[in-house]
């Protein structure tokens, strides 16, 4: 089903300008997030890069501390999101588990990019760091679990997001 140019651009401009990511801007404007990622990717080949522009706007802001807290919150989501979608495969879609050797995979490298953005935003912005630490100490607890304790994943993975908020609420 095509899409009114006024849905493309709305899409496009709340993309840039609010930062908001695609799997929010379609339920948002009534299409599929992967309409928005198609958009975004289509037009990325037309010379209209909305990543840059959203990069630009970001920088153009000005203050340090302000883009890293906004890039920082932006990955939150977006670790949230792919921890969200790796427990949807662990179940399988099909009626089949994902492998534990391939979930363990795919956690371990969630956790290095977790771990490598906590400690770049660690740097400059020194007031988060005992929610960096809590976070952190959350996320080894997962790689632990994962590696020696595989089958209590399941319900670490169910209580995760209830747990988050408590912590960001207590050193947040």
């Amino acid at each position: 089903m095509a899409h009114p140019r006024s849905v493309k651009d709305a899409v496009r401009r709340d993309y840039i300008t609010q930062g908001i990511p695609p799997e929010v801007l379609g339920p948002m404007h009534g299409v599929s997030a992967a309409s928005v990622i198609r958009w975004r990717r289509e037009a990325r080949e037309n010379g209209d890069d909305w990543d840059k522009q959203r990069a630009a706007r970001r920088l153009s802001s000005g203050v340090p501390e302000d883009i890293t807290r906004d890039l920082l919150l932006e990955f939150l989501e977006h670790h949230q999101h792919a921890m969200e979608q790796l427990r949807q495969a662990r179940e399988g879609t099909d009626g089949k588990p994902m492998p534990a050797e391939d979930y363990a995979s795919l956690l371990a490298k969630l956790q290095d990019g977790f771990n490598k953005m906590m400690a770049a935003s660690r740097r400059i912005l020194p007031e988060t760091d005992r929610l960096i630490v809590a976070a952190g100490v959350v996320e080894d607890f997962a790689a632990f679990l994962s590696e020696k304790h595989p089958a209590l994943m399941a319900g670490f993975l169910d209580v995760l997001p209830e747990f988050q908020q408590i912590v960001e609420k207590k050193y947040g």
